[in-house]
């Protein structure tokens, strides 16, 4: 079908070549015939095709979750395809699903050197596009880089492309996107992992008053996703893929029902989110007596569900705050 160019079964193609890639046991590699396809793969003009685009992108991720080390001289080529995704709206979701992955599994050297470069692009596309859809997407790109290298990494690497760009991202993106919308399922606790290191490695926020104040709102839109219904936190399974809920159907392209892909976790050390964030919060309390509790209680009163719903967590996890 690839060689004949059958454009019409291509994405079903791609799809069942994802599939079987992902059920490779762990550790196996990607084996000779996967390698020789992958290069063939970054071709442009395979990018060009619609109803490519969504089952090429789980292609890539499914190569980069098995077999990271062996796409590391390939990298720019990935980049080449994300900075192509992103540049369409349309198409802007699986550049991130590309970048998220690359995070998620290739090794930090080799990525890193280009992490400004990588941020600088999704700067520019959104000053040119802030749409709601775009900012959901950029900031659970930023959660999950906290979530696996830290906020110093996320501030040392923003600020070098402006000083103070990562708390003012902070303040006027990615706070008020929380607040008016809460994430869901692989998403939400992504964003839980992201913000407690937020809010529990980042002495910059604790060092003055307006960084107290995002301190404050960080922790309450963290109570809001834990205590939120619809975020469905603790309820991960193989019908809560993030990547696949917004593809469904158009005449270009379909997802083959039985090639639906296992939810992928970021973070499956961190069993209960919730708990996460009131033990790491109780660890910074006790390591700043008296200066902690004062800026949850500043940040949580305007809301007393969210007030009750924090120390619902405590109480369940144990946690005293001195």
């Amino acid at each position: 079908v690839l060689q004949m160019e059958v454009v019409e079964f291509t994405p079903y193609v791609f799809q069942l070549l994802a599939q079987i890639l992902e059920f490779r046991p762990e550790g196996a590699g990607l084996g000779d015939a996967y390698t020789s396809l992958f290069v063939p793969l970054l071709t442009p003009s395979l990018w060009e095709r619609k109803g490519n685009v969504p089952a090429l992108t789980r292609l890539l991720t499914a190569y980069l979750s098995k077999g990271p080390n062996d796409l590391v001289p390939h990298l720019l080529g990935i980049l080449g395809v994300f900075q192509k995704l992103v540049s369409s709206k349309a198409n802007e979701q699986y550049a991130f699903e590309l970048i998220r992955s690359i995070v998620m599994y290739m090794p930090q050297e080799a990525f890193m050197p280009r992490m400004k470069d990588i941020l600088q692009i999704l700067m520019m596309k959104m000053q040119q596009s802030k749409t709601p859809k775009y900012v959901g997407l950029i900031t659970h790109f930023f959660a999950l880089y906290i979530g696996k290298y830290g906020s110093q990494a996320y501030l040392d690497q923003l600020n070098q492309i402006q000083p103070g760009l990562g708390l003012m991202l902070l303040v006027q993106v990615w706070v008020p996107r929380l607040q008016a919308m809460s994430p869901t399922r692989i998403e939400a606790k992504t964003q839980m992992v992201g913000l407690t290191k937020l809010l529990c490695e980042t002495p910059a926020l604790l060092a003055d008053a307006n960084g107290q104040q995002i301190w404050g709102q960080i922790l309450a839109c963290s109570v809001k996703i834990v205590c939120s219904p619809e975020s469905h936190l603790n309820s991960l399974s193989i019908q809560d893929n993030d990547d696949d809920a917004e593809i469904g159907y158009d005449a270009t392209f379909s997802v083959l029902h039985f090639a639906t892909r296992p939810a992928r976790d970021p973070f499956p050390a961190v069993q209960d989110a919730g708990a996460s964030l009131v033990q790491s919060v109780g660890q910074l309390c006790a390591s700043h007596p008296g200066q902690v509790t004062p800026l949850i209680s500043q940040g949580l009163s305007p809301d007393p569900k969210l007030s009750a719903g924090f120390d619902g967590l405590c109480q369940k996890a144990g946690v005293q705050l001195s």
